[in-house]
């Protein structure tokens, strides 16, 4: 039989299959791809007539015998040409057996690659129609239509392959086969090759156009295919036309007001329908239902019902279909009475409802807040036999968690999880983004991951990008660095913007050499760079100090073809200007005009933060007159930077005189900018100056803060003035402001200063009544206080406090250390550098302030 399952390409000429020289009728050599060849004389030769004849003679017997020998095939077809044997078919294929003519196109198609004319395969197709052999026949006209088919066939125009076939079909002389003949091709057409619609039209349009229509039943199918390719002109086109030959049935108009319904022209789809009761064709259940649908998609519930009440009339019961569209529109309309009372009268009619109609009540519930309910209902379904899907699941869990339920959601997502429900990447996704938005439960959001890893699901890039920053961020970069591991060896290649976040989470942490072998990676896995990963690792490379590796990864950048910006440039000046190379961060600034970038006042601040470190202060101020020539205006930022400058040098009165000049220059002052001036009055001993600063402030509408008055607080321990020190604390107090650890801290440093070990202890009785936590600057101060009193049983008790309650500190010091240490005034150094960078720091901005000094 011919093998019309598979297409195969023509074996090559080291297969079996032979490339055969024939001989024409009129003598002249040519093969059989239908070329001549020029060696042939142009005459007719004197055997000419006796070839012809002995080829009759021998296609006869071959296509007569009840066993096919294949063995005679080659000689002949070497003798044949694809026109010659279509005439010797036109005489023997009508009494051929029909299975030896099968076996005959087989074997010289297949296995001789012989080229048979359209015109020898359409005669055979009528002997197969004719014999019943109905899914041979289909099985070769899908192969005769498909242009990716290996079948040799020998088409007039290769575009034209469906207009030669209907032609080579409607030429036959028998009505009947012709007839099972189009049908056949039109059915193939339209479910066979649904990917292209075209085909099946063109079909059926050069049918009609030889007056030729095919059956009811095959237009009917042909409607459909068109239906639900939503190609309602081509199903409307289809439906006009063969009425000139048939009538329409239900079947008929049915697809065609779906169409209509689907591609929102439900007013031509309402004219249908009365145009079918017109012609005395009674509509269906599914008529009803389809058009009782457009009218839900359309939101006409008034037409829905009449709709619904119409089809009563008819005695056309309601199905569960007529059911579940109303009630889909009654909840999007927020009718959930009228969802619960159709449901009653769904049951009532012994209706089953299925999971498409409990899911609309679900919903209605879970829309009203109904949520126990919402679970009765999908309780009710699982006794009932129907199993809850992923949309039923979703639409509780989704109302949870809008509710802030979550702890019920998680039990309920378990549940769909152990009930194996069928899940998408979306229903994870969506969860996971609920868990990380809610209570940033990072655990329980790897774990869900870990499940759609499992189930081969990809998970959300920018989820993925929020785990992997959050797990870095709470100091999880190790666990941050397997996570992303395990995405690649499930097979999931994570983003740019996920892998630049573990970048940046491991600068931060300081372990830019982690994270260049993480660049590593990505370059190995094909992930493309950004300038966002280059200048993630040259910041976090300056940070640590290796300047070096940052020029590096700065020339790899350009190398890439990426083209290092501000942000680039600015983390390399920086980093240049921490160790003191200021003249070498100006070079990068100088460059900044040939690679077209403009600074900015970060930029600015950069180089006034160096020449404050290596002790310029003049040419911190000349750079700063000099902003003008960028259009740039100095901000309160540069200002306090320039400002923090003069105070850690001792020369406060260049910084009153800045302050001065932001007011002259309309710069907004603010409670960093006076902080650090009281920061550098009171290390030089200038406190009560330092407390006229705070006046300076209020009156220009300034409140201070906690830490303007821990400055002062401090200052006045310095000198031994607890008297003060104390009224401060007071003032603060009745001001509404609280103070904080360090107050405290302070404080307590200075009464152990003048022996009062007691009072100190009190205070830190008060600070842990009042819920603040010491630290291990805190408990030093006591402790330097007991031991130097040669109070050591009340040192071993802060010491054993101390191990207690701060014990996830790093290190706790012993009493023995404390005893052994030399200088105890030297302790506070610590305290001074906290409330330095605890205060001011957090405060605004980061500022380099030299530490307390320690009396000696």
């Amino acid at each position: 039989m011919i093998r019309l399952s598979c297409a195969r390409k023509p074996p090559s000429s080291s297969s079996r299959t032979r490339k055969f020289q024939y001989s024409s009728a009129d003598g002249a050599s040519s093969s059989t791809d239908g070329t001549c060849s020029t060696s042939a004389a142009a005459s007719p030769t004197p055997d000419a007539g006796a070839s012809v004849t002995s080829g009759l003679r021998d296609l006869h017997l071959l296509l007569s015998r009840s066993s096919f020998d294949s063995s005679l095939c080659p000689k002949l077809l070497s003798r044949l040409s694809p026109h010659r044997c279509e005439l010797l078919l036109t005489q023997l294929l009508p009494s051929a057996p029909v299975n030896a003519a099968l076996r005959f196109f087989s074997f010289a198609a297949d296995q001789c690659g012989f080229r048979f004319t359209l015109r020898s395969y359409t005669m055979l197709l009528q002997s197969l129609l004719a014999s019943g052999l109905i899914s041979p026949a289909r099985l070769l006209l899908i192969r005769l239509l498909d242009p990716s088919s290996s079948l040799p066939v020998i088409f007039n125009t290769q575009d034209r392959r469906i207009q030669e076939l209907v032609e080579g079909l409607t030429d036959s002389a028998h009505s009947e086969t012709t007839k099972t003949a189009i049908n056949l091709l039109l059915h193939v057409c339209a479910t066979q090759f649904s990917n292209s619609p075209t085909l099946a039209i063109d079909a059926f349009q050069l049918l009609v156009s030889r007056g030729i229509c095919p059956t009811l039943q095959t237009c009917n199918i042909l409607i459909s295919s068109m239906a639900r390719a939503k190609r309602s002109r081509d199903a409307r086109m289809v439906f006009d036309k063969m009425r000139t030959f048939v009538s329409p049935d239900v079947y008929s108009y049915t697809p065609l007001i779906d169409v209509l319904c689907k591609t929102g022209n439900v007013e031509a789809a309402v004219t249908l329908f009365r145009e079918m009761e017109n012609a005395g064709v009674s509509p269906n259940v599914v008529t009803y239902n389809t058009l009782l649908d457009g009218f839900c998609r359309r939101k006409t519930l008034k037409e829905a019902l009449a709709l619904k009440k119409k089809m009563e009339k008819n005695h056309v019961d309601p199905t569960v279909m007529t059911y579940r569209a109303i009630m889909n529109l009654f909840v999007a309309e927020d009718r959930f009475e009228d969802v619960d009372s159709l449901f009653k009268e769904m049951l009532e009619r012994g209706i089953a409802p299925n999971e498409f109609v409990y899911n609309t009540m679900v919903d209605g519930h879970c829309r009203m807040g109904r949520f126990v309910e919402a679970m009765m209902v999908k309780d009710e379904m699982i006794s009932k036999g129907i199993r809850p899907n992923r949309v039923t699941y979703n639409m509780i869990i989704n109302g949870l968690c809008n509710k802030g339920e979550f702890e019920q959601a998680e039990c309920l997502f378990k549940e769909m999880l152990k009930s194996k429900v069928f899940l998408v990447a979306g229903d994870f996704n969506l969860f996971i983004s609920w868990i990380l938005r809610s209570n940033s439960k990072l655990d329980y959001a790897m774990w869900l991951v870990s499940e759609m890893l499992s189930r081969k699901l990809r998970p959300n890039d920018h989820l993925l990008t929020v785990i992997v920053s959050g797990l870095c961020k709470s100091g999880g970069q190790d666990i941050a660095v397997g996570f992303w591991s395990k995405l690649w060896q499930n097979g999931f290649s994570p983003n740019t913007v996920t892998s630049n976040a573990l970048i940046h989470g491991l600068c931060r942490s300081v372990r830019t050499k982690i994270a260049v072998e993480v660049l590593k990676t990505m370059l190995e896995k094909g992930i493309p760079l950004d300038n966002v990963t280059y200048n993630t690792l040259i910041s976090g490379s300056c940070r640590e100090g290796r300047l070096e590796e940052a020029f590096k990864l700065k020339e790899s950048m350009a190398e890439r073809g990426l083209r290092p910006d501000k942000f680039t440039y600015n983390s390399l000046m920086q980093g240049l200007c921490s160790f003191g190379r200021v003249d070498e961060a100006m070079l990068i600034l100088n460059g900044f005009e040939k690679e077209c970038l403009t600074p900015d006042l970060f930029t600015c601040s950069i180089m006034i933060e160096g020449y404050c470190k290596i002790k310029e202060l003049d040419k911190g101020k000349l750079f700063l007159r000099e902003l003008s020539k960028w259009n740039l205006r100095p901000n309160h930022v540069l200002y306090n930077s320039l400002i923090g400058g003069y105070c850690r040098n001792g020369t406060v009165k260049e910084a009153s005189e800045l302050i001065n000049e932001m007011k002259i220059e309309g710069v907004t002052r603010t409670v960093v900018t006076y902080s650090i001036l009281m920061h550098g009055l009171c290390c030089i001993g200038c406190v009560e100056e330092a407390r006229d600063v705070l006046k300076t402030m209020r009156e220009d509408g300034i409140t201070p803060n906690v830490v303007c008055y821990t400055l002062l607080i401090d200052g006045y321990c310095k000198i031994g003035n607890m008297v003060e020190a104390i009224n401060m604390f007071q003032e603060m107090s009745s001001g509404g402001i609280n103070p904080n650890k360090l107050t405290y801290t302070a404080l307590m440093h200075g009464y152990c200063k003048i022996g009062n070990v007691k009072e100190a202890s009190n205070l830190l009785d008060e600070m842990i009544n009042h819920g603040i936590s010491p630290d291990t600057a805190t408990y030093r101060v006591l402790l330097v206080g007991f031991c130097k009193q040669g109070s050591m049983d009340e040192a071993f008790r802060i010491s054993q406090l101390m191990s207690k309650i701060c014990s996830s500190l790093d290190h706790i010091p012993s009493l023995d250390e404390e005893m052994r240490t030399a200088a105890f005034e030297h302790e506070y150094a610590s305290i001074s550098t906290s409330f330095v960078h605890g205060g001011l720091e957090h405060a605004e901005i980061s500022l380099p302030v030299k530490p307390f000094e320690v009396e000696k």
